[in-house]
């Protein structure tokens, strides 16, 4: 793998040394044949969308004569629809790769176009923009066949705190912390002070967000409850440096975060019933609570993050981790399609690189949805998106139309806000099984029948509603479904294709 991206890099500056960047290719753009293209986007659309593109077409036809159909679609029909356009080979450009529409089952099918050599000619500050490690994660059978979007590319968690309730507390809180085991002693310090000092509110939960296993001790997914752990973290006591699989929830770790949400529960720092318990958030709006939410990717968190009238800081998590799984969440992908395949990448070298088309994809048209600051970031004050409650055309962040790195920011984010992005991905551990895929065909049916026992038993576990005397029998039990439902041989398959990857890799 390193040596195809070795050979992208040469064939990279070959051609830019021919002068056929993008720009290049598009300097007089009218001498490119005018195209339109169809691009499928995971977002609601907005009152004001169709002005919005009519914008950025007028731009994108001086830039690379083309026009783009921009079909912007709601989650809850985004799978069903981008996988019948995909699979009946419906005519279709540029579509988002995400949980809804995974990057390797949809690689596997065929519905995307391998990219090294359109990366290489039409778009190469994209491809200089995003490190080679991430560039590996997204090669399959050692062709790339989507970009990642470069934001925050790599796991990074926060525990967002309400500031203002943890001064009036008097809580001293670490400047980081390992994970969110971490958080516990603060939190039941927290419930004690505030009982204390205010009576009326002793009968509320301290917080109403529950960790993710990965928030409580990290790991790297291989594929689902398979899982390998972070060289340099470990938080898996006896499970290796990321050459060992294992099943998550045969973990002390697992069993540990189990009982003590148990427990959490009921000492009354965790609700009864979260699914029924503050439904409309009146609490959570009031400032009740200490963690309004457990975070993935920030860089920056503004005061004003979660309300007006009470401040949020974030505590960060001290590793960042890079990994194959996160990488894929949020991916642009060709189709397979497409008949016009160079178009599409052009235009995604400008949806990555260029300041007007990634701000106006996020944030609308300047001097009507926002205005510049004088840093140069976009304040929208007195302008269509001023209302938080009712803006015309605003998404932020906009993982799905790519790189954050060229957007001008909300003027609430500091104006090095890319910079920090870029120091942190950068930063983050990629010492990882960066680039392996698991290759699941040998096990789908042990897969599709422990999902079910997941779905069986990890709810109750998660949000207290197992009493703390009772957490071991129902893990006994839940282990015990998967095992005989063939989680062993998930995590043999598993162990064998790392074994096979790691010494092809010299890992």
């Amino acid at each position: 793998m390193r040596k195809l991206t070795k050979i992208v890099s040469m064939l990279l500056a070959l051609v830019m040394l021919l002068g056929m960047s993008s720009f290049a290719v598009a300097e007089d753009a009218s001498a490119l044949e005018h195209v339109t293209l169809e691009w499928y986007v995971l977002e609601q659309d907005k009152p004001d969308s169709e002005t919005v593109f009519i914008a950025i077409n007028e731009y994108l036809k001086e830039k690379i004569n083309t026009t783009v159909n921009f079909h912007f679609v709601e989650g809850t029909e985004y799978q069903q629809k981008i996988s019948t356009i995909l699979m009946s080979g419906q005519a279709v450009d540029i579509v988002n790769s995400n949980d809804k529409i995974p990057y390797v089952e949809y690689v596997k099918k065929g519905a995307f176009a391998p990219m090294d050599e359109l990366l290489a000619q039409y778009a190469p500050e994209t491809f200089a923009m995003i490190p080679e490690a991430y560039w590996d994660a997204m090669r399959v059978d050692g062709q790339v066949y989507g970009i990642p979007s470069y934001k925050d590319s790599c796991q990074f968690y926060c525990v967002q705190i309400n500031k203002t309730l943890a001064d009036a507390l008097g809580l001293e809180l670490p400047e980081s912390v390992k994970n969110y085991q971490e958080m516990v002693p603060i939190l039941y310090e927290a419930y004690e002070k505030r009982n204390e000092m205010f009576p009326d509110d002793a009968a509320l939960p301290i917080c109403r967000n529950y960790p993710d296993l990965e928030n409580w001790a990290q790991y790297e997914t291989i594929h689902g409850l398979a899982v390998v752990n972070i060289p340099g973290v470990e938080d898996y006591e006896g499970m290796g440096s990321g050459e060992k699989v294992f099943n998550k929830y045969a973990t002390k770790e697992y069993r540990d975060m189990s009982k003590t949400i148990a427990q959490m529960t009921a000492d009354g720092l965790l609700p009864t019933d979260l699914f029924y318990y503050d439904s409309s958030r009146l609490y959570d709006q009031a400032g009740k609570y200490l963690v309004p939410a457990i975070g993935s990717g920030y860089v920056y968190m503004p005061l004003n993050q979660n309300s007006a009238d009470w401040d949020t800081i974030m505590i960060p998590y001290q590793d960042a981790i890079g990994s194959t799984n996160y990488l894929h969440n949020a991916v642009e992908c060709i189709s397979a399609s497409s008949k016009n395949k160079e178009r599409a990448m052009m235009l995604l070298e400008l949806v990555n690189t260029d300041p007007f088309v990634a701000t106006a994809l996020r944030f609308g048209i300047e001097g009507e949805h926002y205005n510049l600051d004088a840093e140069g970031r976009a304040d929208f004050a007195g302008t269509k998106n001023e209302d938080p409650a009712n803006r015309a055309y605003y998404t932020w962040y906009g993982a799905q139309f790519g790189a954050l790195t060229h957007v001008h920011v909300p003027s609430t984010y500091p104006s090095n806000f890319a910079d920090l992005l870029v120091k942190l991905n950068e930063s983050a551990n990629t010492q990882t099984n960066m680039g392996f895929i698991f290759d699941t065909t040998p096990v789908q049916n042990e897969i599709g029948a422990c999902n079910n026992v997941i779905k069986e038993y990890e709810t109750n576990l998660k949000f207290g509603y197992v009493d703390v005397e009772d957490v071991d029998a129902n893990i006994d039990e839940f282990l015990a479904q998967l095992e005989a439902n063939g989680v062993d041989k998930i995590i043999a398959e598993a162990q064998a294709q790392l074994d096979a990857w790691r010494a092809v890799n010299k890992k």
